[in-house]
């Protein structure tokens, strides 16, 4: 079912991890400016972790997982889909977390391992067709519109 997604790259999963660790920071000055602006710790993880996943897409993309062509839109889209039902999952943990008495700051890094990994997965098989190391075993998750032959790509 996995495929190639199982075959885990050490080199690249330490340029993410890298890149994730910018994002992570990031995401956490803007989570504890929040927090001191008295927002609530779930919604303060909403908005910081939103902000960090749409940089680490855009640089990961490029630097992790060797795209070089034109923006995809689509990939994007599918992306930002895959983000806002996963960063409000995480959300929801933190502020459950916190609610039980763990501070806002620990309830936020315990969530971190099961993030990265889902992260991690997820961009891969998101780009894996885009950079030449086709999958069989993973089908097109949205369909290209390629403009010169007016055909919808799956």
């Amino acid at each position: 079912m996995f495929g190639g997604l199982i075959d885990v790259p050490l080199k690249q999963v330490a340029k993410f991890a890298l890149i994730s660790g910018a994002g992570l920071v990031l995401d956490l000055v803007i989570y504890s400016i929040l927090l001191t602006c008295s927002l609530r710790a779930g919604y303060a993880n909403l908005i910081s972790a939103a902000t960090a996943v749409t940089f680490v897409y855009f640089v990961s993309t490029r630097k992790v997982f060797a795209y070089n062509g034109k923006f995809l839109i689509h990939l994007f889209v599918v992306y930002v889909i895959y983000q806002a039902a996963a960063v409000t999952v995480a959300s929801w943990a933190v502020d459950t977390l916190v609610r039980i008495s763990v501070l806002p700051i620990v309830a936020k890094i315990l969530i971190l391992p099961i993030t990265f990994l889902a992260n991690y997965v997820f961009m891969r098989f998101l780009t894996n067709d885009r950079v030449g190391r086709k999958n069989p075993n993973v089908k097109e998750i949205s369909a290209a519109f390629d403009a010169s032959s007016n055909k919808v790509l799956f």
